[in-house]
């Protein structure tokens, strides 16, 4: 079978068979729903005349009389009249409902007693709403929630009082349809296969007619190829004369573009009219994609995105000067790109002659040459803005080669070491130094900070700091940066600044000596005191030529009060005199101790108390006496201060010591009068105090704060108004290495 008739027989066939489902399909649908109406309309009918029936004989006063059992009389009486008027009916059970749905009698007796609550059917019909289904064999019924097992259509009707007008129960029929589906499944068979035949019968004759039409066709179909045939064979004969013609100049075009397109450049092939007569690939990237190029005829359209040739003085059309002079031509011209961004290229115009000599157009080349041009310019930016920053910067800075030989230098550098860029380039960087230890810190491959002095080419030698980096290009040739930072002015600040706290320090110890002179002068009185009586009394003896024991004993008196002036004055004199500030292993234990014994000379401390918890486990620290001494002495005597008002003997100022880690720990605290929040936030502020003219100067705790910060330490002050303060001192038990290296540093520097 010949694939058009095959596709003729499989629609035709598929069809017919939709036909004859969809014809099915809706006499089948038809035929039920005028079923189930005429099953609706003749069973309601039918339930109505048994409910009327009833009604007639007592079925009312059995309803209202409302109990929920039918006497076993009513119950014969009923089912006696429904035998009569269902002898000849498919009726197959019928049931009567009171109102509160209690089954009162059903013609199937086991039924009777049974609650209809759930039953949805029975509950509508109350309302007075008439309520019909039918359930198919085998189905659950959804109204009595069963399975029945035959093809019944139900229906229940509300039972309305004559009297009253109110609906007293539901009566219900069971009709069974399976006699009735039967010869309508039966008449539905029939006419199915009635529609089938006919069907088939038109399906043959129309395949026959098809039969008949496709050979028609396929004998009028050969003539025609045959025709088409000839037509093809004079046009194949016709296409070779002209491949044969054109043969010699396709080839020659397609080796002239492929040369051409070959070349990485734009080309372009110009005639004396502005016209491109070719173009390679590169060339065409230029147009932008969504333009057409046939669009693009003449080169200013491609280049410039213009309408007319180049006029601009700036950028000339270099066509016309060829032209002009006859000879090739190279200029610089802004062209624009696919995405009509400027581009600079760089353009060489070369003409071209025919056999006779007549100028023909010309062969122009594009090098794009942007990111050169860019990188140029970028370059040139970056070395004037490298050399204008830094000349602005008040460093010197050197660049050297590998072998420390100075290749430039910014302008900082001339005056820092006084000489012009011609000395100072092209002369060894080693040169300057004065160390010997900084040249073998050169050839560290890490960078180098250190300090040292250094010697200008004309001048006196300076501290300055020095900083060297390495620098490596990218053909793996080194070089070094050295930035070199005059640290004259600093050092000659530090030294005033350390030159004036020593002064304060100084000046901190006379007043505190001064505040302590009373009691001094209270303390050498007595050993004085005592030595003249002595020595009164040694004379009078003398004089007298008394015993020898009795002027031993006066001797010996005098001669323990000069061991206690003695005692009295080194102490004085050691808490007086300067001290070199470097920092060295401290028993702080001793050194508060040494604090408090010569407060003790001040009466006001003999009078409030102190109590020391000193920790016997306390290890040394790293510090500088004479500093911390200051510290703690300022501490006590503003805790003495704060509890002048106090009792005497009450212990109102404790100090104390512990071990804190890898820090000790040092808290002064007193009972006194405490400060305010306000009080609290400005007390590390210098020339800040409370105290009044003369007795304060409101430089004590931003001195303490200063000093134990250089110590690494911590300082925290807790008061509260009226409560008393108390002050915490952390100090490290060893500094850090990089700390070390920095004192010893400044003292280096200090002495040079």
């Amino acid at each position: 079978m010949k694939s058009p008739l095959r596709q003729f027989m499989i629609i035709s066939i598929v069809g017919m068979t939709l036909t004859i489902l969809s014809l099915l399909y809706f006499h089948i649908g038809l035929s039920d729903h005028y079923f189930e109406e005429h099953l609706d309309s003749h069973n309601q009918s039918l339930a109505i005349a048994l409910r009327n029936t009833l009604l007639q004989n007592d079925l009312e006063e059995a309803l209202i009389d409302g109990s929920e059992n039918m006497s076993a009389s009513m119950i014969t009486k009923f089912a006696s009249v429904l035998e009569d008027g269902l002898r000849w009916l498919p009726v197959v059970k019928v049931k009567i409902y009171s109102r509160d749905s209690i089954v009162l009698f059903s013609s199937k007796s086991s039924e009777i007693g049974d609650n209809a609550q759930q039953n949805n059917a029975v509950q509508q019909a109350l309302t007075g709403i008439a309520v019909s289904g039918r359930v198919h064999p085998n189905d659950r019924n959804e109204f009595d929630n069963v399975i029945e097992f035959e093809d019944l259509h139900q229906h229940y009707i509300p039972i309305e009082s004559s009297k009253s007008g109110k609906i007293i129960g539901v009566f219900e029929t069971y009709m069974k349809m399976s006699n009735v589906a039967s010869d309508i499944q039966a008449k539905q068979s029939t006419i199915f296969w009635l529609i089938a035949v006919l069907l088939a019968i038109f399906y043959l004759a129309l395949a026959i007619t098809f039969l008949r039409t496709h050979r028609l066709l396929q004998v009028e179909t050969q003539r025609r190829q045959a025709h088409l045939r000839e037509l093809k064979a004079m046009h194949a004969n016709l296409e070779q004369r002209v491949v044969e013609r054109t043969a010699e100049l396709d080839q020659a075009k397609t080796f002239l573009q492929s040369v051409i397109d070959g070349i990485a450049m734009p080309v372009l092939v110009i005639r004396p009219d502005f016209s491109i007569a070719l173009m390679n690939e590169k060339a065409k990237s230029l147009i932008p994609p969504d333009q057409d190029e046939a669009e693009y005829e003449y080169c200013y359209q491609v280049s410039h995105r213009k309408s007319s040739f180049c006029l601009q003085p700036e950028q000339p059309c270099p066509l016309k000067r060829v032209m002009e002079h006859g000879g090739p031509e190279m200029v610089r011209h802004t062209h624009y790109d696919a995405d009509n961004n400027p581009m600079i290229v760089d353009l060489l115009i070369t003409p071209l002659y025919s056999v006779k000599g007549e100028f023909l157009g010309v062969v122009e080349v594009q090098h794009d040459v942007t990111q050169m041009v860019q990188m140029q310019a970028g370059l040139e930016e970056s070395r004037s803005r490298l050399l204008a920053t830094m000349d602005s910067v008040p460093d010197a800075i050197f660049n050297c080669n590998s072998e420390w030989v100075i290749r430039s230098c910014n302008q900082s550098a001339q005056g820092m070491f006084n000489g012009k860029e011609s000395e100072l380039v092209d002369i060894d960087f080693t040169n300057f130094f004065t160390e010997d230890d900084m040249v073998n810190a050169l050839s560290s491959e890490t960078p180098v900070r250190q300090q040292t002095i250094l010697k200008p080419v004309h001048g006196k030698e300076f501290p300055a700091e020095l900083w060297i980096g390495l620098l490596e290009d990218p053909h793996g040739k080194t070089s070094y940066i050295v930035v070199v930072h005059d640290i004259t002015s600093r050092i000659k600040t530090q030294l005033e600044l350390e030159t004036t706290r020593q002064k304060y320090f100084h000046q901190d110890k006379m007043a505190a000596i001064g505040q302590l002179a009373a009691g001094i002068l209270h303390e050498v009185g007595n050993p004085i005191a005592a030595i003249a009586a002595a020595a009164a009394d040694a004379k009078q003896a003398y004089d007298s030529e008394m015993e020898e024991e009795y002027v031993r004993k006066n001797i010996e008196l005098i001669n323990e009060q000069i061991i206690r002036l003695g005692k009295i004055t080194r102490e004085i004199a050691d808490f007086a005199s300067p001290k070199p500030r470097e920092r060295d292993l401290l028993d702080l234990n001793g050194l508060l101790r040494s604090v408090t014994g010569l407060l003790t000379y001040d009466p006001r401390f003999s009078s409030i108390g102190v109590e020391l918890q000193l920790d016997k486990n306390l290890p040394a620290i790293v510090g500088v006496a004479d500093q911390l001494t200051q510290v703690f002495m300022n501490l006590l005597i503003n805790a003495m201060d704060a509890c002048s008002s106090l009792g005497r003997g009450k212990n109102n100022i404790v100090l104390k010591t512990e071990f804190d880690g890898d820090r000790v720990h040092i808290s002064v605290k007193d009972f006194g009068c405490g400060m305010s929040n306000e009080t609290l936030e400005h007390a590390r502020e210098a020339f800040f105090t409370t105290k009044s003219v003369g007795q304060g100067t409101g430089l004590g705790l931003p001195l303490c704060d200063t000093i134990i910060s250089e110590h690494e330490g911590e300082f925290i002050i807790e008061s509260e108004e009226g409560k008393g303060t108390l002050v915490h001192v952390y100090l490290p038990v060893d500094l850090a290495a990089e700390e070390t290296d920095k004192i010893e540093a400044d003292n280096d520097l200090e002495e040079n």
